[in-house]
């Protein structure tokens, strides 16, 4: 049985609740890094063939490197040979392993996930990995696209991103927020303010919350014709997240879309592997030999 052949027969078993025994273990290493704020991030590393390119995969909003679907992904493409490397946003938490909910006081910002993606891209460059890919998910999307949009490493070949969205809030408390960070700081409280998912109940500073919504679709629509590699996108049909005329938006501006047909916004069930296959055929058309 074939790599490609093998690795899906167990994908499709998982699904089935059955358990394939292989000779292809994706065992991967935890690595630590101080970044420059002077927090520990961590990530797990595995390390693949060095023909096939390098793959960092980010995970969505608040979340970390253990949730769906780019954990599952991140076992798949290990299995294929790729080198994975899929590291936790810090959130300004040493060694994050825990999700946030919406009521923990968020003093990250945008700017701070960006760099710390330019960090672990860094880490992988300074490993000889010339070919690297960015995979990313839902706002680990956006993060990956102001990544590109500003001044990448030139290893970086390609960002893929899948379920992107831009940010929901509320205007008129945008316009409050605004106004209020115009004060003198001892009069900037934390709020309870409406960001993505988080109704009524993400706590932050005034700048830190401004910091993300103002990745509207505007915004969004604006970095993608910035972007300085080339970058593809992965959307699910039955994502409602997402407005009905978003993917036409997006390939307006020349960027490749894929939709996979009854994908929700975390490509559950079988749409798992549809991303997966995806996935890997961006990958495939990428340049061969790393280090």
């Amino acid at each position: 049985m074939t790599a490609d052949l093998l690795n899906r027969a167990r994908r499709i078993a998982a699904l089935f609740g059955v358990f394939i025994l292989t000779t292809l273990p994706a065992f991967a290493d935890t690595v630590e890094a101080k970044l420059p704020t002077g927090i520990i991030a961590t990530a797990d590393f595995r390390a693949g063939q060095p023909s096939r390119p390098a793959v960092l995969l980010l995970h969505g909003f608040l979340q970390t490197r253990h949730a769906l679907p780019m954990s599952a992904l991140a076992n798949t493409l290990a299995d294929q040979g790729y080198t994975v490397l899929t590291p936790t946003l810090t959130l300004g938490i040493n060694r994050r392993t825990k999700s946030l909910g919406c009521e923990a006081v968020h003093s990250h910002t945008m700017d701070g996930d960006v760099a710390e993606i330019g960090y672990w891209v860094n880490w992988l460059a300074g490993k000889g990995y010339s070919n690297i890919a960015l995979v990313g998910h839902s706002v680990g999307s956006t993060q990956i696209l102001r990544y590109v949009a500003q001044k990448p490493d030139p290893a970086v070949k390609k960002a893929v991103l899948t379920s992107l969205v831009p940010f929901h809030s509320k205007p008129q408390e945008v316009r409050n927020v605004v106004a209020l960070t115009k004060r003198p700081a001892s009069e900037q409280a934390l709020g309870r303010f409406t960001l993505t998912y988080c109704h009524n109940s993400y706590v932050a500073p005034p700048a830190s919350y401004l910091s993300y919504v103002s990745n509207d679709s505007r915004q969004t629509l604006a970095l993608l014709g910035k972007i300085k590699v080339p970058v593809e996108l992965i959307l699910g049909s039955a994502d409602k997240t997402l407005a009905i005329d978003w993917p036409e938006k997006i390939q307006n501006r020349g960027i490749p879309v894929t939709v996979i047909d009854k994908a929700s916004h975390f490509f559950d069930d079988a749409q798992e592997f549809d991303l997966a296959d995806k996935v890997e055929a961006i990958l495939k058309t990428l340049p061969t030999g790393n280090k």
